[in-house]
């Protein structure tokens, strides 16, 4: 570790220059399933921009591959999107892996993410030996990252140096400035190089792993003699190796193998570098180690972090988002965005809705397909919605990515913004009855006098039932036909306020209005032009409920004082008397009042009303004399 932070500041002049931090881990699992991936990832100084891991004889069925992520790739992004990271690509053929993360922050900043793979088994024919390589423009620095699997066995020494070339020779990058593995600006191969110990017995490589003579046993390193011989590895460099050899160990422990082969132990695992020769490029390596105390495999993982020197005005975010408000679960949402750059931009470039903390381009919620005009649309941009049955149930803070098909890659990502839960059924339904709420408080305050007036259509509906009718029987049905009617008019107006307010409470559709309080106004204002109709024509039916009671009465007791006074004889001129008494005003709907519009009824009806305050007049002068 000592050794490290010295050659940190042996190749550091200054750290300000060297503004990306990467890490790189190569490990080769002999086909076991991820325990704890988290050591792995520590390492020490700032987190890293950049995360590659290189894995080798790596579990699972490469038919399903294709469909299926592999156990460690998914072990890797539930730890990493945890803690920022999104995967952008990974390469995979057979069991050799490669997965790369970055900081969702750089995520809009890289351009061209193309991969590529090589066999090299069995002649060329087979993919349990080859590379799988990934390559980006880094804020317009091209970096490429080769994972490799080179032949296996101490006597194959030749054919290691053989896969070597074959790889940079055959892979290509169409579209890139950099077509080719070594026109890259910075190089990083990793993987199990499988390069032994050669020529030295194995009781002297033994007894220099115990003194901690590493030095001594690179001496006899096969990959140092290749590049000094020119052979393979030309122009790369590697740290300085302070750890012990990673291969081979017995599985679970940290002794080297005591098996009947008793293979010599060696570095077969490494990270190396490559700068274009001739670049003003900067690399800094901070550490290189590997990590014996994970112990499930017969090869310890290699680690190493470094800092490249790039300028972070270049490769700025393709497609910029406007700000994102007011979005709401299950309710539609409409984004903007604009193309800065005249760029190719397609139909089937789509804008995915995410949830931070998301793992990789496709574990979107949903998505929706951008607009083809792109930078056509000038500084307008373009508009895209979001249907609700497609929105989040779940709230929660989420963000927008553009991708694009000609890059392969996303190019644009928006602020972080929230989506939240809608208004709750309570709150729509104190809104529309604050008013009859505050209509009734009022009331409670104001005289005996004006209280039929004032009183809610419950209290109205209570006293109509309660009263006494005086009438003949046929009115009285009459009057409990039109009470019940009146009460019908008042239920229907709940009901149509409930039922709305169960559409809103179940959810828009694609019609619904985006202002939910206009929506919540219209309702109160239709159900409470319901209720006070109703109301009316209560207060009408009261009113001539009223009048025939008095008629009633006035009729009673001028019977009475004509049986006291009067004879037989006078009886007839009493009934004479009592048929010219006015008629009944049977016409107590508000409705019927309304269409019927005939000015000698209302006449009829002003008439009979004037007149049984005067015969009241006469029977209190008649009781008066009785009395």
């Amino acid at each position: 570790m000592a050794a490290s932070k010295q050659q940190e500041q042996q190749q550091t002049p200054s750290d300000q220059s060297h503004n990306f931090r990467l890490l790189f881990i190569t490990w080769n699992v002999c086909d076991t399933a991820p325990l704890n991936v988290a050591p792995l990832f520590t390492a020490e100084g700032p987190p890293p921009n950049l995360i590659a891991i290189g894995l080798q004889e790596a579990p699972g069925n490469p038919a399903t591959a294709v469909i299926f992520e592999d156990t460690w790739g998914n072990a890797s992004m539930k730890h990493l999107s945890q803690r920022g990271y999104v995967k952008i690509r990974t390469e995979r053929m057979q069991a050799i892996l490669l997965h790369v993360f970055v900081k969702l922050e750089h995520l809009s900043h890289i351009r061209w993410i193309k991969t590529a793979f090589t066999r090299t088994g069995v002649g060329g024919y087979w993919g349990n030996k080859g590379a799988v390589t990934v390559r980006m423009d880094l804020y317009g620095t091209s970096v490429c990252i080769t994972n490799t699997h080179l032949a296996a066995h101490l006597e194959q020494n030749h054919v290691r140096i053989q896969e070597f070339n074959a790889i940079t020779e055959a892979q290509r990058f169409p579209g890139c400035k950099a077509g080719i593995i070594m026109e890259h600006d910075f190089i990083f191969w990793i993987g199990d190089l499988n390069f032994r110990l050669d020529p030295i017995e194995y009781e002297a490589v033994m007894t220099n792993i115990a003194d901690e003579r590493f030095q001594k046993l690179l001496e006899f390193d096969q990959l140092k003699e290749a590049q000094r011989e020119g052979l393979a590895f030309s122009g790369f460099s590697e740290g300085t190796i302070t750890f012990q050899p990673t291969y081979k160990f017995d599985k679970g422990t940290t002794v080297y193998d005591t098996s009947e082969k008793q293979r010599k132990p060696g570095w077969c695992d490494r990270i190396l570098w490559r700068t274009r020769p001739g670049a003003e490029l900067s690399v800094t390596q901070h550490s290189y180690t590997s990590l014996p105390h994970i112990k499930q495999s017969d090869h310890s993982p290699v680690t190493s972090t470094f800092s490249l020197q790039v300028d972070l005005n270049k490769n700025q975010p393709l497609v910029r988002f406007e700000p994102v408000r007011n979005w709401m679960c299950g309710y539609k949402g409409v984004a903007s965005y604009s193309v800065v750059m005249d760029i190719p931009t397609s139909g089937w470039d789509w804008i995915g809705l995410y949830k931070v903390g998301f793992c990789h381009p496709k574990d979107y919620h949903t998505y929706v397909w951008g607009d083809s005009a792109g930078f056509g649309k000038g500084k307008r941009g373009c508009l895209v919605l979001f249907e609700p049955p497609y929105m989040p149930d779940e709230p929660g803070v989420y963000l927008l990515c553009y991708w694009s098909t000609h890059y392969d890659c996303i190019i644009g990502v928006s602020e972080p913004f929230e989506i939240t839960k809608p208004p709750q059924l309570e709150e729509a339904i104190d809104a529309l009855t604050f008013d009859k709420q505050r209509r009734s408080s009022s009331s409670s305050s104001s005289t005996s006098t004006s209280s039929a007036d004032t009183a809610s259509e419950a209290d109205i509906l209570d006293q109509v039932d309660t009263e006494p009718t005086p009438n003949t029987e046929d009115n009285r049905e009459e009057n409990v036909t039109e009470m019940e009617r009146h009460e019908g008019r008042i239920e229907q107006g709940k009901e149509e306020a409930t039922d709305i307010l169960d559409k809103l409470h179940s959810g828009p559709t694609a019609n619904a209005d985006d202002n939910q309080e206009q929506s919540i106004a219209t309702t109160s204002e239709k159900t409470e032009g319901v209720i006070e109709q109703g109301k009316e024509e209560v207060q009408m039916k009261k009113k001539s409920k009223s009048d025939l009671e008095v008629a009633s009465e006035v009729t009673q007791k001028e019977e009475e004082e004509r049986d006291d006074q009067k004879s037989k004889e006078n009886e007839e001129h009493r009934e004479s008397t009592e048929s010219q008494l006015p008629v009944e005003d049977k016409t107590t709907s508000a409705e019927s009042q309304a269409l019927a519009g005939d000015q000698e009824k209302e006449g009829e009806k002003k008439e009979g009303t004037t007149q049984i305050p005067q015969e009241e007049e006469s029977v209190d002068a008649e009781e008066d004399e009785t009395y």
